[in-house]
């Protein structure tokens, strides 16, 4: 059997992100991925680390971001209860394109009026509105190398802090990933669809290539964080 080359990014398509993904498996996965986010990665500390504490300095002042590609909303969900513990104000435009994730997230967000849910493309500047922050989960691995740069350039321009989490891509990502989904996570398209994402991930020299094809060298952090994630953080 010819072996993967883990060289390049996959243009394989996630299960989930087809028009034919059965409802059921794809509104199991939504609610998988709150545990995953809980459990497994280090999404929420970015925002911890990124957005809570640069609110902390101005605590008086109505904050706004922008989460680009939401999915069910979960992050900002746990992110806006952290902040109504600390009375910290902040308003969340979540840009989702797909229309059954959306509804699956109005339900999900019932109590949270602070979540406006927006049915746009993540490129669609307007639809972020003039935000603080704008967050990003596990959107890049999703996109064609030129929205990577055009996405990059966009959010140079909005003036806003900004830091995107996503995935390095490595073969000894998989049997991590395999076992942990196999023992916990059952019924929805985690294995298959994350098993791909590992294989559209980035290495460090294609994220610094869309870095310099973007214009920005200097302008954006590549971060690096365990055990297998990046962080490009950028902005005021």
């Amino acid at each position: 059997m010819r072996s993967r080359d883990w060289s390049r990014r996959s243009a394989e398509i996630e299960r989930m992100d087809r028009a034919d993904a059965p409802e059921d498996r794809l509104f199991r996965t939504l609610r998988q991925f709150e545990s995953v986010n809980r459990f497994f990665t280090r999404a929420f500390g970015a925002l911890e680390t990124f957005v809570l504490r640069a609110m902390r300095r101005e605590p008086g002042r109505a904050w706004r971001l922008a989460d680009l590609g939401a999915g069910g909303c979960d992050l900002d969900r746990r992110l806006l209860r952290r902040c109504r513990r600390e009375g910290l104000r902040l308003t969340v435009r979540a840009i989702e394109p797909d229309s059954r994730i959306r509804r699956y997230a109005a339900t999900a967000n019932e109590g949270f009026p602070e979540i406006e849910l927006v049915a746009a493309d993540a490129l669609d500047t307007e639809a972020w509105g003039a935000p603080d922050f704008v967050f990003a989960n596990h959107l890049l691995h999703h996109l064609p190398d030129e929205k990577i740069v055009g996405l990059l350039r966009r959010l140079d321009a909005s003036g806003a802090r900004y830091v995107l989490d996503d995935i390095v891509r490595t073969r000894w990502a998989v049997a991590p990933y395999a076992v942990t989904v196999s023992l916990f996570f059952h019924g929805g398209f985690l294995l298959e669809d994350g098993l791909i994402s590992i294989r559209r991930a980035f290495s460090r020299r294609e994220l610094e290539d869309y870095i310099a094809s973007a214009g920005l060298p200097g302008k954006v952090r590549l971060l690096r964080r365990f055990p297998f994630r990046w962080l490009l953080v950028g902005g005021s």
